[in-house]
């Protein structure tokens, strides 16, 4: 693991941890390593540590994430790029206090434009936008 990452890059790599682990449960630190031998990619303490904190915290992030969609919407149908970016984005929302909500679903919305469908973005920055003022009242 390396801490010589920028929190993007960071934030990045913790999406593909948590997107790997939606196939098969590999702790995110094996998952780190295969990276890093197979790819000459060192994975961040930070992205390790939110890929971590997503699985323990699942339950509590899917509810959070459920009770913020339309009643057409569930989990299940949400591809599994966009519930990954998702998850990671409630995770820093709920659990990370030194990351403005304003940041985390900004990321969110960049990572969907670089890995999800066209308009999958918009619906992200909906649902976050929706999570992070239920988070404040």
């Amino acid at each position: 693991m390396s801490d010589n990452v920028s929190r993007y890059k960071g934030r990045h790599q913790a999406f593909l941890i948590c997107f790997e682990r939606m196939f098969h449960d590999t702790p995110a630190e094996e998952i780190s390593e295969i990276a890093e031998e197979s790819r000459d990619d060192a994975y961040s303490k930070f992205a390790v540590d939110c890929a971590n904190g997503v699985q323990q915290n699942l339950q509590e992030i899917d509810e959070i994430i459920t009770s913020h969609l339309s009643k057409k919407w569930t989990l299940r149908r949400i591809d599994r790029v966009t519930l990954s970016i998702l998850r990671l984005a409630v995770y820093e929302m709920k659990y990370l206090d030194e990351i403005p909500d304003s940041v985390s679903i900004n990321e969110a919305v960049e990572l969907s434009k670089k890995y999800s469908g066209d308009e999958e973005y918009r619906f992200i920055n909906g649902v976050l936008g929706a999570v992070a003022k239920g988070l404040k009242d």
